[in-house]
């Protein structure tokens, strides 16, 4: 406080309003201080943060030694580093916390990430968590009993993602990685009641929290949309239109506009991917999907929304 102290060297009218420069020994306080470079500004910010980042992501890397591809090692760098600018556009640096670190991990990550004030930690995630003094503690396992819920976007203190990329599939790896937190809950992300579509990369499962908590005040299925790509929609897509067709001999196996209309009102789905997706369940489109008017009532409904989004306030 000292430091912003002063007498008036200099004052100026401007715009009906007088400032003043303050310099010097005095007793006048200055509602703005301006400090050389050489001098860290930095530090003074950062002790006026929380000591304890709440919400805090925290990335487990303990699969790390077990990726078997380079690319899916490049893979997870690059969505630790999407997961880094998301929560500093939503939050700081600090709401990260990669845990269960090894040795020449860090000098991996900073190629990518550069001189972050993430958090690391050498300790076990339940661990790292319990001496950090977090309570509530959420693991997002799409292989969990129960859903997560829209208290538990907002009451969680941790959530806890698995480090975990498997171009070549690896069955119940985030699920092995879990149960080795010990006794934490463990929640499933559904959309639309189930798994299938929900995004599974590091980065858009931090999103879909993050959207959730900030933006759409809890609607998980909003936060979903919102972040699935065309990819995640086709999925979803093929295994709406396989259970469908569920029995149904090979000539007629067919969908129409009427169903795919039924899609697009909780799935975000284009006429080109829908068809994509009846390919891949070895089904026929036997309709125009350009000319489906939901296509026209949906584009007015964004436009509609657009202009109205961000007027809920959510819970703090």
């Amino acid at each position: 406080e000292a430091s912003r102290m002063g007498s008036v060297a200099y004052s100026e009218e401007y715009r009906g309003a007088r400032y003043e420069f303050i310099f010097g020994r005095g007793n006048t306080k200055a509602d703005a201080m301006y400090v050389e470079d050489s001098v860290s500004w930095f530090w003074e910010l950062y002790s006026k943060l929380p000591n304890k980042p709440t919400p805090i992501f925290v990335i487990d890397m303990g699969w790390f030694p077990r990726h078997r591809l380079e690319k899916e090692v490049e893979s997870l760098r690059r969505q630790i580093a999407y997961t880094l600018n998301l929560i500093r556009y939503y939050l700081w640096d600090k709401h990260l916390l990669l845990t269960n670190v090894r040795p020449g991990m860090l000098e991996w990550l900073c190629l990518m990430l550069g001189r972050a004030a993430i958090d690391y930690s050498h300790l076990s995630t339940r661990d790292a968590l319990e001496v950090r003094g977090y309570g509530k503690i959420i693991a997002l396992d799409p292989s969990a009993d129960q859903p997560l819920s829209r208290d538990d976007v907002f009451d969680a203190e941790a959530f806890i993602v698995g480090g975990v990329v498997d171009i070549l599939p690896v069955r119940g790896a985030t699920k092995m990685l879990v149960e080795k937190l010990g006794d934490v809950e463990r929640r499933k992300i559904v959309f639309h009641g189930d798994v299938f579509g929900v995004p599974n990369r590091i980065n858009a499962v931090i999103e879909i929290i993050l959207r959730a908590r900030y933006i759409t005040c809890g609607d998980i299925d909003s936060a979903i949309r919102a972040v699935m790509s065309s990819r995640d929609a086709r999925l979803r897509a093929y295994v709406e239109i396989s259970r469908l067709l569920r029995g149904t001999p090979p000539s007629e196996r067919v969908v129409n506009a009427d169903f795919y209309c039924e899609l697009r009102r909780w799935l975000p789905i284009s006429p080109k991917d829908f068809i994509i997706a009846a390919k891949m369940a070895q089904a026929k489109v036997v309709d125009n999907l350009e000319a489906c008017e939901c296509i026209s009532k949906d584009q007015s409904d964004h436009r509609r929304c657009s202009a109205i989004a961000g007027s809920s306030p959510c819970r703090s």
